[in-house]
């Protein structure tokens, strides 16, 4: 390949995101190059693009994308060209004390396709191979950008640690409260209740699986659960969801916040009624196990998957300009 010129949707300050041509990426050693089948708009798009979430300047968006390996740089001899994947945005450096611990998501010199090196948004990327995963049979570059936010809901649930029979309650029915709702399903939790002000995103995780629904103000009245997740990302949830554990209960932290958020705590609640809070942060080491619930259909790609954008549309996505688009919100290229 060389010489080509294509349309890229680029950040280059908070407020400053548009629609560029880009010279086709340089392949390096250890890194492939991909044809870009589709990509996925996350809500950590929005907080670049808003400056509240730290980036590269004059970077390609996109972290969640799938599509088809069409050339390997030297020394990549685990994938081939013709490969299909979908990538793991987040690289660690190796050799920090929480690379060699295991646990690369807390890596001191982290990047992250689409954060700090370009990402998908855009018809061909160059990335390292070793974010690359082979597609499981059946499952569509299209569906398959779905991998890493659901990859970021299994690690969540991995940390969670919940019980069978627990009653589960999730604030924030986006993207990734109805992935949650789908798994919990599949676990054979009997109790799973979602939280929204939207009535279309309640009616969604009914569809889901979800066994019961709420406004925010019903979930504050009488509301106990095991289980509480925060899954919107609005500060606004934090108490009364906090406010819902039993005695013994835990509440598992996933929605992006801003860093200058701040909430209410009561750590008398917290040792008195023996309370939890777990964090969670992407998916390390879960992408494969997505993807299987993907191929699987354990999680229902087409339940999630909202509006097909092209780049432009994508931009007013990302500045929050336009009409409101459904969730997943996605751009497919030809």
């Amino acid at each position: 390949m060389g010489g080509l010129v294509l349309k890229a949707l680029v950040f280059y300050a908070p407020g400053d995101v548009r629609v560029v041509d880009r010279p086709e990426p340089i392949v390096n050693a250890g890194e492939v190059l991909i044809k870009v089948a589709a990509a996925g708009l996350c809500g950590t798009d929005r907080h670049i693009a808003d400056g509240s979430y730290t980036s590269a300047k004059s970077m390609v968006l996109g972290h969640e994308l799938a599509g088809v390996i069409q050339e390997v740089g030297h020394g990549v001899e685990h994938i081939s060209v013709g490969t299909r994947v979908c990538v793991d945005p987040n690289l660690g450096c190796h050799s920090c004390n929480y690379c060699r611990a295991g646990k690369p998501h807390l890596c001191l010199n982290a990047q992250a396709v689409g954060v700090t090196r370009d990402g998908g948004l855009a018809s061909y990327v160059s990335v390292p191979a070793e974010l690359c995963h082979p597609l499981p049979e059946g499952l569509s570059p299209v569906h398959a950008i779905l991998g890493e936010p659901l990859s970021c809901v299994v690690h969540a649930l991995d940390r969670a640690n919940i019980e069978l029979g627990s009653k589960v309650a999730i604030w924030g029915l986006g993207t990734s409260g109805i992935m949650m709702i789908q798994c919990l399903r599949a676990m054979g939790q009997p109790t799973i209740i979602g939280v929204s002000h939207h009535e279309d995103q309640r009616n969604l995780a009914l569809r889901a699986g979800a066994t019961q629904v709420m406004t925010q103000e019903e979930a504050k009245q009488s509301l106990e659960v095991d289980l509480a997740i925060e899954a919107s990302g609005s500060p606004s949830a934090f108490e009364p969801a906090f406010n819902a554990l039993a005695p013994g209960g835990r509440m598992l932290l996933y929605g992006v916040m801003s860093p200058g958020d701040v909430v209410s705590l009561k750590p008398e609640q917290m040792f008195r009624r023996e309370l939890t809070l777990i964090g969670s942060y992407v998916g390390p080491r879960t992408l494969d196990r997505a993807l299987s619930l993907l191929a699987a259909r354990i999680v229902e790609p087409e339940m999630i998957l909202g509006d097909r954008l092209n780049l432009e549309e994508a931009r007013e996505w990302v500045l929050k300009e336009g009409a409101r688009k459904r969730a997943k919100a996605y751009v497919v290229f030809e």
